[in-house]
C-alpha cells in the first residue's frame, strides 16, 4: 500500500538532506514531496494527498502549529510529526493535545526519526486497510443495488455514506469473449474472470488508484474509481493506467470510462453512458474510450452488398461469400456505424437473402434453417466484429446446403475430404476440420461415418499408411523417416498401426516386397 509523505522546513537544505539521505521505501514510504512553509503545505495538500506530514514548528507565513491545527481538523486522516527546537517545546506539548501523533526535538537524531516513521507509517497501513475495506463493501453494495437492484444489507442501510468524493465508471470485457469460450477447455475458461479482475486490481492498486470491481455480465468487469483529489481521475491518467492493465492482461481487453460523477446516487446514468461507449469500441479494437461519440444512422447501398452475395450464393462459392461478408462488415464500420448498428445492418441482410432465395427456390425449405445472425445475441459476447462475419459465414452456408439439398451432404463430405488429403501429415483433428466447415464436432463425426463408413481417425490412418506404402516401396528413407512424413510423431504408434492394417510391420512389408520385386527380374533375365 503507498505511503507518500510531506516534510515541511522553511530551509531547503534540511528538507533536501532528508530527502536524500534517508531510506523511506525501507520505512513503506513510497513517496516523498518538499514544501517549505505550512502555506505551501496547505496548497500541494489541496492538489494531492499526503498520509503523514513531517514538519518544523518555526517557520515564516504559516507556522507548523497552525499548519496542524488545519490538518486535525480538515485532513483528520492525515498523520503528523512535529520537530521542535527546546525553545519552543510548549508549542510541540500543544501540537500533541491538538492530537498530533508525535513529536520530536531538534538535533534530530536519524535512528530516533526513522524508528517513529516506522511505526506511523504501520499505523497508516492498518488504518487504510481497515477502511478501505469497509468502503469497498459499502461501495460494492451500493453498486449492486443501484444497478442491477440487488438488496443492501441492514449493516450498509444503516450506515451514512463513509465517502462522498468524485468517481468514474470503466466497463471492461475482454475482446473476443465467445471465442475463448467455445476454444478453451473449460477448466482454463472458467479462469478468466478473475485473471482479468485480478490484473485490473493490482495495477489500479499499483498507481494508488482507489477502486472497487464486480463482475455484472460474465463478460463485464465494472472497476469503480474514486477519489478526493480530480487529477487522479483525469482521462491521461486513465489511459496511463488501462494501457498498463492491457499489457498485462493475458486476454484482450476493450473498456470505456464513463464521464467524472459527483454521487453514486447518479451511478446508473454513468454506466447507460458506459454502455453507449462500448457499443462503439467493439468495433475499434482494444483500447479505453472516454470521449463520447455521436453515431448517425447512415444510408447503406444494399444493392451492391445484396448482389456480391447473391451471386456468390447461387455460384456455391464460399470464398467468394466470406470476401463479400468482410467487405460489408469493414465498409459498414469505415462509415461510422456503431457495433450494434452494424449488426443490425447485417441481420437486415441476411434476412433479404434468405427471403430472395426462397422465392426463387420455392420448392426448397429455408424456413427450416436455423440462421445464429437472428437470434438474440449477446454482443457482450459476441463482440467483435471478426464474430459477427463467422456467425453470418455460417448462416450463409447453411442456406447454400439447403440451395444443395441431396447433394449437400455428399459436396461436404467431399469438400471435407480434400481438406484432410491436403493436410494429412499435420496434427490433424476432428474438432479442427469441423471448426473449418462451420459445423460442430459431433454433427461432423455422424455425418463422416454415415458418408465415408470411416470415422475421422479411420480414414486419416488408412490414407497415411497408403502414402507409408508408396514411400516404403518407392524410396530408401528409413521407415522411422517415413513414419514423421506421413504424420505419425510417434514411431511405435505408427508400427502398430500399420501391422493392424497390412498385417506386417513396415520392415517386414519393405523387405517382402524387396526380395518379390529381385524374383521378378531375376525370372525376366
Amino acid at each position: 500500500m503507498s505511503i507518500r509523505m510531506l516534510i515541511v522546513d522553511d530551509e531547503p537544505v534540511i528538507c533536501q538532506g532528508l530527502v536524500q539521505t534517508i531510506p523511506w521505501e525501507s520505512l513503506g514510504v513510497q513517496e516523498v514531496d518538499m514544501a517549505f512553509n505550512g502555506k505551501q503545505a496547505l496548497e500541494k495538500l489541496a492538489h494531492q494527498p499526503f498520509d503523514l506530514i513531517l514538519t518544523d514548528i518555526s517557520m515564516p507565513e504559516m507556522d507548523g502549529l497552525a499548519l496542524a491545527e488545519h490538518i486535525v481538523h480538515e485532513k483528520p486522516d492525515t498523520k503528523m510529526i512535529i520537530i521542535s527546537g527546546f525553545d519552543h517545546f510548549d508549542y510541540a506539548r500543544q501540537a500533541l493535545r491538538l492530537g498530533i501523533e508525535d513529536y520530536l526535538l531538534k538535533p534530530v537524531d536519524v535512528d530516533e526519526l526513522m524508528a517513529l516513521v516506522k511505526r506511523v507509517t504501520n499505523k497508516i497501513v492498518a488504518h487504510k486497510e481497515r477502511k478501505n475495506s469497509l468502503l469497498q463493501d459499502w461501495m460494492a453494495q451500493q453498486l449492486r443495488h443501484r444497478l442491477f437492484h440487488a438488496p443492501l444489507s441492514e449493516r450498509i442501510k444503516e450506515k451514512n455514506a463513509p465517502w462522498t468524493g468524485r468517481f468514474r465508471l470503466l466497463i471492461n470485457e475482454v475482446s473476443g469473449y465467445a471465442y475463448l469460450q467455445n476454444t478453451l477447455p473449460s477448466e482454463a475458461f472458467e479462469g478468466v474472470q478473475e485473471e482479468v479482475r485480478h490484473v485490473v486490481e493490482k495495477r489500479c492498486s499499483a498507481y494508488g488508484m482507489e477502486h472497487v470491481s464486480l463482475y455484472g455480465h460474465e463478460n463485464e468487469l465494472l472497476t469503480l474509481v474514486y477519489s478526493d483529489h480530480s487529477d487522479m481521475l483525469e482521462g491521461g491518467k486513465l489511459r496511463e493506467i488501462w494501457e498498463d492493465i492491457m499489457e498485462q492482461s493475458p486476454y484482450p481487453i476493450h473498456a470505456v470510462s464513463s464521464s467524472i460523477g459527483q454521487s453514486l446516487s447518479g451511478c446508473y446514468d454513468h454506466y447507460q453512458e458506459g454502455l453507449v461507449l462500448l457499443d462503439v469500441v467493439r468495433g475499434q479494437g482494444c483500447g479505453l474510450l472516454i470521449e463520447s461519440r455521436e453515431h448517425e444512422r447512415v444510408t447503406v447501398d444494399w444493392k451492391s452488398h445484396s448482389l456480391c452475395l447473391w451471386e456468390a450464393l447461387l455460384k456455391g462459392d464460399e470464398s467468394q461469400l466470406e470476401a463479400c461478408i468482410n467487405q460489408t462488415v469493414t465498409k459498414l464500420l469505415d462509415k461510422g456505424q456503431s457495433f450494434s448498428q452494424m449488426v443490425e445492418a447485417c441481420q437486415s441482410l441476411e434476412e433479404e437473402l434468405k427471403r430472395k432465395l426462397q422465392e426463387r427456390f420455392p420448392a426448397k425449405s429455408f424456413d427450416r434453417v436455423a440462421l445464429r445472425l437472428q437470434e438474440e445475441l449477446d454482443l457482450r459476447k459476441w463482440n467483435t466484429p471478426t464474430a459477427m462475419k463467422q456467425l453470418f459465414l455460417r448462416d450463409l452456408i447453411d442456406l447454400l446446403g439447403e440451395l444443395k439439398e441431396d447433394g449437400q451432404n455428399n459436396w461436404m463430405i467431399e469438400k471435407m475430404k480434400r481438406y484432410i488429403h491436403k493436410h494429412y501429415q499435420h496434427d490433424l483433428r476432428a474438432a479442427e476440420v469441423a471448426e473449418r466447415h462451420f459445423i460442430t464436432p459431433n454433427y461432423f463425426s455422424m455425418l463422416f461415418k454415415k458418408e465415408t463408413g470411416q470415422s475421422f481417425s479411420e480414414y486419416v490412418n488408412g490414407l497415411r499408411i497408403q502414402k507409408s506404402v508408396e514411400l516404403l516401396l518407392n524410396t530408401s528413407n528409413k521407415v522411422f523417416e517415413i513414419a514423421e512424413y506421413v504424420g505419425y510423431k510417434e514411431y511405435k504408434y505408427f508400427v502398430q498401426v500399420f501391422k493392424k492394417q497390412v498385417g506386417l510391420t513396415p520392415t517386414q512389408y519393405r523387405r517382402m516386397n524387396a526380395t518379390q520385386e529381385r524374383r521378378e527380374k531375376q525370372i525376366e533375365s
